[in-house]
């Protein structure tokens, strides 16, 4: 067992979601989570000295013993590093913008991870990405890179099949509703684990135990009853009611792929994009992080969404650091862990998580009642990364016309060059 301190550093530091970081290392105490020092680095001096100011006043309050230290020189702030935390934005939030508005003129659903608005974030992000992680290989072999920077399952595959770094895709979707089940299920069920298997955004619990029993369409039946006593409809009802059709539980994202044209709708409706309301939201944090009487985490992060990845960070953390075994669920490259995707493409699987990073246990085939919508989008986001890689315009035509929300060339053709033009990407 390890016992010395931990020294992270967080990539993208001058993200509103640090806070969350480091209010989550104030949580744990020094016995459990034994971080003597915090590396934070961003390009963006500007957001990065508002959130470092912030991340010093509140361990200072805490009264921990931990070192802090930020700046722009990623080689220097990688020194004796165990963990790198990856959370990049390329482009910031006018890119997703762009991400979110354009496909939708084209009828398309513009999402930040999923579909053309997912492409062209994962094709933007994966050369630096693949930077980082060259980095990170040179000048800190041995640490672990904890990756948030979406989409995260992609970004997985490309720096795994190009690099040697120890690189784990992390995402609190598939964790979170795992660490919920025992509790949903404690009214029949005891002893309650769960298994999954699927892509990053595209994930399904297909197998729930109690004890040793299969209990799968049982607990899938006494979820949906349950979230029918409220009477009337709402997201828990719609997501088990696919639940019980596919007898394993999507993660939310499968929604945008199941209810295609009810989403499109729903997206073209809206007076903002989700990036336009984002903006509005980090300015508030942003200000109350610049405000040097604060040391709390800042308020408008319940707005901001996404929370609970600090938590599943540190789980990962203490699998390794103390050599725990833990079965954690994260983006892997596949190594014959699911039938009927290449070996070296990412999917999101239970993994033994130790000091030697995260092993996927054997899955088998996918549930035929979603086989080919994984297959599908496997194959779109192997061709993002060699669209990535090579810079040609045919993979990225290739890949849209994979995706089932695509699937059209009349529209894959304009929509991939007015997104080329938009992002300022040069692609032969």
């Amino acid at each position: 067992m390890r016992t010395s301190g931990i020294r992270m550093c967080i990539v993208g530091a001058g993200s509103s979601y640090t806070p969350e970081l480091i209010d989550g290392i104030l949580q744990h105490a020094p016995e459990e989570l034994p971080v003597s020092h915090i590396s934070l680095v961003d390009i963006n001096r500007r957001r990065l000295d508002v959130m470092a100011g912030w991340a010093k006043r509140a361990l200072r309050h805490s009264g921990r013993e931990i070192t802090i230290e930020s700046g722009s020189d990623l080689k220097k702030m990688l020194d004796g590093c165990n963990f790198v935390i990856t959370q990049i934005r390329v482009g910031g939030m006018q890119a997703r913008y762009l991400d979110e508005s354009i496909p939708l003129k084209y009828g398309v659903l513009g999402q930040e991870t999923t579909g053309p608005g997912g492409m062209f974030k994962a094709l933007r992000t994966i050369p630096p990405m693949l930077e980082i992680a060259r980095t990170v290989e040179r000048v800190a072999p041995k640490a672990f890179i904890l990756n948030y920077t979406n989409p995260s399952g992609i970004v997985t595959e490309a720096v795994r099949t190009q690099t040697r770094a120890k690189f784990l895709g992390l995402c609190s979707g598939i964790p979170r509703m795992q660490e919920k089940l025992p509790g949903k299920l404690a009214g029949r069920f005891r002893n309650v684990t769960s298994y999954c298997v699927g892509l990053n955004h595209l994930g399904f619990i297909h197998r729930i135990l109690s004890g040793r029993s299969d209990v799968t369409k049982e607990a899938i039946d006494y979820l949906a009853s349950s979230a029918a006593e409220g009477g009337g409809e709402n997201a828990d009802m719609a997501q088990m009611k696919l639940a019980q059709l596919l007898n394993a539980i999507p993660i939310g994202y499968v929604q945008y792929y199941i209810y295609r044209s009810k989403k499109v709708r729903e997206e073209k409706a809206q007076r903002k994009t989700r990036a336009q309301l984002i903006m509005e939201i980090e300015k508030d944090i942003f200000r109350e992080a610049a405000d040097r009487a604060v040391y709390t985490k800042p308020a408008g992060l319940k707005k901001r969404g996404g929370g609970g990845y600090a938590g599943i960070t540190f789980n990962f953390m203490k699998a390794i650091h103390f050599n725990l075994g833990e079965k954690l669920a994260c983006s892997v490259l596949n190594a014959g862990c699911v039938d009927g995707i290449p070996a070296d493409a990412a999917v999101e699987v239970v993994c033994r998580v130790d000091r030697h990073g995260a092993r996927p246990l054997p899955v088998g085939e996918i549930p035929l009642a979603f086989r080919g919508l994984v297959q599908g989008v496997k194959a779109y986001e192997t061709l993002t990364v060699r669209a990535a890689l090579t810079g040609e315009k045919k993979y990225v035509k290739q890949a849209l016309l994979s995706h089932p929300l695509v699937g059209d060339l009349d529209i894959a053709e304009p929509l991939a060059e007015e997104m080329c033009k938009a992002h300022r990407l040069r692609m032969k």
